[in-house]
């Protein structure tokens, strides 16, 4: 099997970029990674003060864990201030929203439930509405971007107390010459497919397009491309954006997402280019 044949596929990927590229080569793809963002730490002192407050007082019902990063690092801080925080935490009921979250929790020997497939924060809020009553208290560590305000809307209104903490925001990363060039080389359709492992990377390349007048361009031409997902919680950040899913990659891992790519996405352009033609 020939894979990508020599097609042209772009990777947003930051901090697995070079995996990333090495992946596609693999797969007889021409690769163009360009990261699209970096994690951002943000100050987490009066959060961490209010949070251990709550905890001495057992006044926390449930810490939903978004992400493996966002995870690692407020644990981390947390337990910088008293590793018996640590402790406490074991009995408070921990929610996974997949299995990055669930990993870094046993690195800190914490344990959690993980919520069903997808692992969208829609699973996160069922569970928590299932597990918690009115009144109870509910921590959401956030990721890179804010909790969904319907997320926030659904627990406040079934009476739950909510506190979101924002341990990390994406922000551009500090050298965006090759995401200017992406942006460009997709505007004037240099590019036959766009591999997705967050929602973040696709809203970052909209936003810098945005940036450069090119948004309505790169739209277009995503429109001509085959555009791969990792999991469903990215498809559905895709969709919002307006931004079609060709092909979705079970399970939701980068080495699966490429080689789903490469086996079906050659055969989806043919066929895409074959109806414009």
């Amino acid at each position: 099997m020939d894979w990508f044949g020599g097609l042209k596929v772009l990777s947003l990927e930051s901090r697995r970029a070079d995996e990333m590229a090495t992946l596609i080569q693999k797969y007889n793809g021409e690769v163009t990674v360009a990261p699209s963002m970096r994690e951002q730490k943000l100050d987490l002192g009066a959060h961490l003060t209010r949070f251990e407050t709550a905890l001495a007082a057992r006044d926390i019902h449930a810490v939903a864990c978004m992400t493996g990063v966002g995870t690692k690092m407020f644990l981390r801080d947390l337990a910088a201030r008293d590793p018996r925080h640590l402790e406490t935490l074991k009995d408070v009921p921990l929610v996974a929203r997949g299995n990055k979250p669930t990993q870094a929790l046993k690195t800190f020997g914490l344990g959690g439930t993980t919520v069903p497939r997808p692992h969208t924060w829609h699973e996160v809020q069922a569970h928590l509405l299932e597990t918690l009553e009115p009144g109870q208290h509910a921590v959401v560590l956030e990721h890179g971007d804010p909790t969904p305000p319907a997320m926030l809307r659904t627990l406040t209104g079934a009476g739950l107390r909510v506190t979101s903490i924002p341990v990390y925001r994406c922000a551009f990363p500090h050298d965006t010459g090759p995401l200017s060039q992406a942006v460009r080389d997709t505007a004037l359709g240099g590019q036959d497919f766009l591999l997705l492992s967050s929602g973040t990377q696709l809203l970052h390349f909209l936003k810098f397009a945005g940036r450069l007048r090119l948004e309505d361009e790169v739209r277009a031409a995503l429109g001509s491309m085959v555009v791969a997902s990792i999991g469903p919680a990215c498809s559905e950040s895709a969709s919002e954006l307006g931004v079609r899913i060709d092909l979705e990659a079970n399970p939701h891992k980068m080495g699966i997402l490429v080689r789903a790519a490469a086996e079906h996405g050659p055969g989806l352009l043919r066929g895409r280019l074959a109806k414009t033609g």
